[in-house]
């Protein structure tokens, strides 16, 4: 069958006078190195965004926007935690997860429900490739917040030139009241479109893609014991520009966070001013913590936080570390000599090239990060229960972690599943079951951490979502294959689910109760027996600019991909990521 397109939209004025009358009041308040890209700025741009979300966000919550953190939820353990039902619960789940750009346009289709049911299967996660707002979005933020800013003066002078020209044509004579009275009738349409949409300008706010995932989780039972702990800033470098964050999402009925020495040290030393307590911050890289500065040469500094359930108190550094080297040949003798005191990669090959030129990089960051953890214990920690975890971009089969483990005495690498999504229905000549590389690991020293010991072994897991039950759960609105191969290895499609899918996910958005809104120019008109008369004004309009190719793109990626074996599983990876989160037992007595 072939896949059709749905007729053009049609009417989006019609649409936006039914949606201004359905919507009700609500009330509203206004008030160097080029390789490494970490901010310096006093008021970072993600702090502008922490406090807009905190007016903004539908969400009932206290909001800090600290230096050393942005805490979501931030009265949820004192609301919540019950250190009795965490003991008695025994067990919790530690996992790392890397969401894929949460918010960004080519995640456009990410499906923010599902993301939080599979975070809802743990207890604390440190999610990582989550994003600022960018793009369109951003955009339309600042329009939605200066127009929210400005539209009360407007108003205010509107209704004093409506007020003169009324006066105005009380006192004059027939002679040019036509034309008075034309301009009355527009002043007074164009007042009443800025008073209407000014009720629901707050609503066209977009929430960044962390907000989003904290919003699904609290619709969930029990949802509002979930609370996010976020880096205070993106960092990323030339060669991967994009700002990531990592952020720590918690059950706080089971997981509170606590102060942490190191964190506390920056903000005694004046280093990092908060006004908060010290459960979380980015750890500095530099002479702060090394005898030189080697934040120049990490694209993203791993972030530190403490959390206790039960009787089990943690700390967990996470990080997501660079895939691609650099180009600069200075910057790479700098990694290789700050790193491993060698100033070429080739003088690493005693271990059977595992730090070869595509890896050494990667593994720096890595060996730096156990770098510091080694000078953690002697320098600021009574808690010797330290888990470092992310996406680390190096298969556990590298002959090299040898040697970098040694630099965290006594640690071991944990989780050798295959963590990353293949598209692919066959790779090397087998079936992939959605898994591709070994990239997400645990790292810590088993006989610190004995909590997440059973039998005297770490339970370490991967929630593969393009299979089992959470596949089925996804299935049920994104699926429109039968699994019928016809030739040159593609599939049949279903007509039912292919309309279900439809219905349910594209048309909404393109001319359904979804079609996304901005602020934009808007025309006033009135028509008489002499003419149309035109007066411009600045509103809520239909954002064309999202909706511009995304019919084209959802029928790519979401619906045409599924049909051919070598994209067989890549409608997963636009839904909810291109990782699978990896989960790590821990008891809590």
């Amino acid at each position: 069958m072939a896949i059709y397109f749905h007729p053009k939209r049609e009417n989006m004025t019609f649409f936006l006078i039914i949606l201004l009358t359905l919507i009700g009041k609500i009330n509203i308040s206004f008030a160097n190195n080029p390789a490494i890209n970490h901010s310096t700025k006093k008021t970072s741009n993600l702090k502008k965004e922490c406090l807009n979300n905190k007016k903004f966000s539908n969400l009932e919550i206290e909001i800090v926007c600290d230096n050393l953190y942005h805490h979501y939820n931030a009265k949820a353990s004192s609301q919540f935690y019950d250190k009795q039902k965490a003991i008695d619960t025994e067990n919790i789940k530690i996992s790392e997860f890397n969401v894929l750009h949460a918010g960004m346009k080519k995640t456009r289709f990410k499906d923010f429900s599902r993301v939080a049911k599979i975070i809802n299967k743990f207890d604390v996660i440190g999610v990582t490739e989550l994003i600022p707002l960018v793009g369109d979005d951003l955009e339309n933020n600042e329009k939605v917040i200066s127009f929210l800013e400005n539209t009360p003066g407007i108003i205010y002078d509107l209704k004093k030139q409506i007020y003169n020209l009324n006066l105005s044509l009380q006192r004059t004579e027939s002679r040019g009241t036509r034309t008075k009275e034309r301009n009355l009738i527009l002043l007074q349409k164009k007042l009443i479109q800025l008073q209407e949409d000014m009720l629901i300008a707050k609503n066209l706010y977009r929430s960044p893609g962390y907000i989003k995932i904290l919003e699904e989780l609290h619709k969930l039972d029990n949802g509002q014991e979930w609370a996010l702990i976020i880096n205070p800033e993106g960092e990323g470098s030339a060669v991967s520009p994009t700002k990531e964050l990592v952020g720590y999402f918690y059950r706080a009925s089971l997981i509170k966070p606590k102060s942490n020495e190191y964190c506390l040290s920056l903000k005694k030393s004046g280093r990092v001013y908060s006004k908060k307590s010290a459960i979380a911050c980015t750890i500095q890289m530099d002479a702060h913590d090394f005898d030189e500065d080697r934040s120049d040469i990490i694209s993203r500094r791993p972030f530190l936080a403490e959390f206790i359930s039960g009787n089990f108190s943690f700390s967990l550094i996470t990080s997501h570390i660079l895939f691609d080297e650099p180009g600069d040949e200075e910057l790479q003798d700098q990694i290789l000599i700050k790193a491993f005191g060698v100033d070429h990669y080739l003088q690493l090959r005693d271990y059977e090239n595992g730090a070869t030129k595509k890896k050494y990089a990667r593994f720096a960051e890595v060996k730096i990060t156990l770098d510091f953890i080694q000078s953690y214990f002697s320098k600021y920690s009574k808690n010797e229960d330290i888990i470092y975890m992310g996406d680390l971009n190096l298969e556990s089969s590298n002959p090299f972690w040898e040697y970098v483990l040694s630099f965290w005495k006594d640690s071991n690498l944990y989780q050798d599943e295959k963590t990353s999504l293949s598209p692919s229905k066959i790779k090397d000549g087998k079936e992939s079951f959605g898994g591709s590389s070994n990239y997400d690991h645990f790292i810590f020293d088993k006989s610190k951490t004995k909590e997440c010991l059973y039998n005297g072994e770490v339970k370490t897991g991967v929630l593969n979502f393009t299979q089992g039950n959470q596949a089925r759960l996804i299935n049920r609105s994104y699926k429109v294959r039968s699994e019928s191969m016809t030739s040159n290895y593609t599939f049949a499609l279903d007509p039912k689910a292919y309309e279900r899918t439809l219905n349910n996910k594209m048309y909404p958005i393109l001319e359904g109760n979804q079609i996304p809104l901005t602020i934009g120019s808007k025309t006033i008109i009135h028509t008489d027996e002499f003419g149309v008369h035109k007066k411009a004004s600045l509103g809520i309009i239909v954002d064309e600019s999202v909706l511009s190719d995304f019919e084209e793109s959802f029928l790519s990626r979401i619906i045409k991909s599924q049909l051919h074996i070598d994209s067989y599983y890549y409608y997963f990876a636009q839904i909810v990521s291109d990782h699978f989160p990896i989960y790590l037992n821990c008891k809590t007595k």
